[in-house]
């Protein structure tokens, strides 16, 4: 193949390019500072650059969102430690003015309102704070207000908008605070804990009873039984309750009278305690003494002292018997140690003289049987001595000594034969003079009477007034029509109010749940009346309601409305300080996002660095080279190509 002058330029031409080429991607190189200026240069580094970049780009878009975010909640934790500030300054000036002397004609109140008032609008300037332009406390409602005030408290005109910020590929955090959770969440349940100490009545049910956990009538050998014992006169009466049918507290008086009676047992009578909340008996003591009957009762329960437990009896000449009583604890103990002195004694006449208990049973009776009494006589064994004159028998037995009546005490036990019945009905015990039963605790229940609160006495019933957010109503619950619990929660729910009424958990009073939260709540006293402090009612669910009331309780010079409301205050502070955790907790969980974020963008960046960055040194050397080639490209060309007149003519 015949090899021409034009071919031979072309390949020398196209050497030299192509070393041109070489030495101009090698000054490109040193001059950016890149392996890779374009995509050629390494289609598949070129790729990884691509990811590697796209991976940065996502990181700086997370890090000014984490950034974002840190901005954000450092407001919230701001503005949180301002409203835990100003609530518990509004606390304090609560407990300063809940002193008894703290004001006597209600001007330094006064002016503590005013104080508080300031507080409350400084709140709700908080509770509208912004941020970037934006109200950081309504939801997804940034462009107005959170918060408003109404006539005795506020409203939440944001919503319930979660603000979510993508902070990595896979995780996603709520950064925003809602004003409904902060301001007006429900901290408390008012009337949760309320106590009307509901009266026993007659027609109680035995069910409602100990708070609701009733009467045991089933459990046991002998379910519903129970024994009254009368010490004095040693009789027992069983009363079984199961099989009387008792179901109300009068059924189980009724039970136990009647057996009583039927038992001979007259001296106590069930009825209602007067306290109105448990089983009294109304002791009517007989007098009444047998030889069961205890020494310790006697004389109304003074008894008789026993030491020394010797009783002297003169027979007029000097000559004294003396009879040893130590040990005894009853009228037959008295009795038999008495005439067991007598028969034992050398003297057969004396075995004609014996003690019993006289015929009228009140009292201790020593008769002189011998066809000529022998003149005896009961004295004292010494002048400090009481035994004989505590058992009434002091004087002369001619023939017979009538003791002075010993008036006993009643001495009662009650108790169960088997299970709990007298345990559950609060009589169970021993029992001297008054018996007065435990307090039974009935249980609220929508048919117990209003009147029946305060263990029967009642409570002062007038007006309550009741405020959400803008909306008041007026309950008056001297209403003829207002008799029972049920009433007054149908009274509370015809008020057209968002709310909740009904008896609380542990059945002993009335709880008012507010159901909107978007509106603060209060319920305070109507004009000259106690009656939401009396059904424990008065207060404020939420934040705002709390210190709304507490101006209010210090304008009205209230000193009892201002201590109830500390509770209130706490509660508030408590929301507080765990939104300012939460605050805290997400701001660290971002922070560490950040660190995280940051180190993966170092490590992103420097595998970028590995596939685009060229090595400087490498590349000197390499530009070095690529430049001798070049010039000896040239000078080779140069030498090849011989160019004639003739090339320059053609």
């Amino acid at each position: 193949m015949r090899v021409s002058s034009n071919m031979i330029t072309g390949q020398v031409v196209f050497n030299v390019q192509r070393a041109l080429a070489k030495f101009l991607d090698m000054e490109t190189q040193m001059s950016s500072g890149k392996r890779i200026n374009k995509a050629s240069d390494d289609p598949v580094g070129t790729m990884r650059d691509l990811d590697y970049r796209a991976e940065l780009s996502q990181i700086a878009q997370y890090r000014t969102t984490v950034s974002e975010g840190i901005n954000l909640l450092e407001t919230y934790d701001s503005v949180l430690a301002d409203l835990k500030d100003m609530v518990t300054s509004a606390k304090e000036i609560a407990i300063s003015m809940a002193n008894p002397q703290a004001d006597d004609d209600g001007t330094v109140r006064e002016s503590e309102a005013n104080e508080i008032l300031d507080i409350y609008e400084r709140i709700l300037q908080l509770a509208n704070n912004e941020y970037g332009g934006r109200s950081i406390f309504a939801g997804y409602r940034t462009g107005s207000d959170a918060v408003v005030a109404t006539g005795n408290g506020a409203r939440y005109l944001g919503d319930d908008g979660v603000v979510e910020l993508q902070i990595e590929s896979d995780s996603r955090m709520s950064v925003n605070l809602l004003g409904s959770d902060v301001f007006f969440k429900q901290l408390t349940t008012l009337g949760e804990n309320s106590d009307y100490n509901i009266g026993v009545v007659s027609d109680t049910l035995l069910a409602d009873l100990n708070g609701g956990s009733g009467v045991d009538l089933t459990s046991g050998a002998t379910p519903g039984t129970i024994t009254i014992t009368d010490r004095n006169l040693n009789i027992t009466s069983t009363i079984d309750l199961a099989t009387a049918g008792a179901t109300t507290v009068q059924d189980t008086i009724d039970a136990i009278n009647a057996q009583l009676a039927a038992d001979g047992i007259t001296d106590i009578t069930a009825q209602i305690g007067v306290t109105g909340n448990n089983i009294m008996f109304e002791a009517n003591p007989s007098g009444q003494i047998t030889s069961d009957t205890a020494l310790s009762v006697l004389r109304n329960r003074e008894g008789v002292d026993m030491n020394p437990a010797t009783l002297n009896i003169s027979d007029g000449s000097g000559s004294n018997i003396e009879v040893d009583l130590s040990g005894s604890t009853t009228i037959g103990d008295i009795v038999s140690k008495f005439n067991a002195a007598m028969a034992s004694n050398p003297n057969p006449d004396l075995a004609n003289v014996s003690m019993q208990i006289n015929a009228a049973g009140t009292a201790l009776e020593i008769t002189d049987t011998n066809g000529t009494p022998l003149g005896l006589s009961i004295v004292e064994s010494s002048s400090t001595d009481t035994l004989a004159a505590d058992l009434g028998i002091l004087g002369n037995i001619n023939p017979t000594l009538t003791g002075e009546d010993l008036s006993p005490s009643i001495s009662i036990e009650i108790a169960d034969t088997s299970g709990t019945t007298a345990a559950d009905l609060g009589i169970a015990g021993e029992y001297y003079n008054t018996i007065s039963g435990t307090d039974l605790d009935p249980c609220l229940t929508a048919d117990s009477r209003l009147a029946d609160a305060v263990n029967g006495n009642g409570m002062e019933l007038g007006e309550i007034v009741i405020w959400q957010g803008e909306r008041m109503r007026t309950i008056d619950l001297s209403d003829p029509s207002i008799i029972t619990v049920q009433d007054f929660i149908d009274a509370v729910h015809a008020t057209g109010m968002d709310v909740t009424a009904s008896i609380n958990d542990a059945g002993t009073g009335i709880q008012i749940v507010n159901n909107d939260t978007t509106r603060s709540f209060t319920i305070e006293d109507g004009d000259d009346t106690e009656t939401a402090k009396g059904l424990e009612l008065y207060g404020a669910s939420d934040t705002i309601g709390t210190v709304k009331l507490l101006e209010n309780a210090l304008r009205n010079n209230d000193e009892e409305a201002i201590q109830g409301l500390l509770d209130d205050f706490d509660a508030a502070i408590e929301n507080l300080l765990t939104a300012r955790s939460s605050v805290g907790a997400k701001a660290k969980r971002l922070e560490i996002t950040d660190s995280r974020l940051s180190e993966l963008d170092l490590a992103y960046t420097e595998r970028l660095s590995e596939v685009e960055d060229a090595d400087l040194a490498e590349l000197v050397t390499t530009l070095a080279t690529q430049e001798n080639n070049y010039q000896a490209s040239l000078a080779a060309a140069a030498k090849i190509i011989q160019p004639s007149l003739l090339n320059f003519l053609d």
